[in-house]
């Protein structure tokens, strides 16, 4: 009989995914501030108009792609821009967050581009601290 209050009471101690924290990623301000970041870092490192402009598109490109598998409606790039192939499928066994896999490929692209690396990877842990604090699932 104890067995089964503690399992009981250890269920309802149990963080349950409610799914409140999709409600946060379907916002564009993530990404959004995130464009800001690196904008902010282009502005200190100052890249030249061509240069930024090109960070701007390697950026946009992958996180649209990482974005589009949550998207039917859109299509890949790959095979339209020269040099993209098409990226990995996403396992239709697991569940993603599609708008948070478009923020990191932002940052992680844009990292690589910036002569301040530290300053986006900063901005990154605490970007990534705020959107645990939303409840979302670890595995997700």
């Amino acid at each position: 009989m104890l067995l089964i209050v503690v399992a009981l009471m250890a269920q309802s101690c149990a963080k349950k995914d409610d799914g409140a924290w999709r409600a946060e990623f379907k916002k564009a301000d993530i990404l959004h501030q995130s464009v800001k970041q690196v904008t902010d870092v282009i502005v200190h490192d100052i890249f030249s108009p061509p240069v930024a402009s090109r960070i701007y598109v390697y950026m946009s490109v992958a996180a649209y792609e990482a974005a589009i598998p949550g998207y039917p409606e859109y299509s890949t790039l790959a095979g339209q821009l020269h040099g993209l192939k098409e990226i990995p499928k996403p396992d239709p066994k697991l569940e993603y967050c599609f708008e948070l896999a478009s923020m990191q490929a932002t940052l992680k692209v844009g990292k690589t581009l910036v002569f301040s690396e530290d300053k986006i990877q900063a901005y990154t842990d605490e970007v990534m601290t705020k959107c645990r604090q939303t409840g979302i699932p670890e595995e997700i």
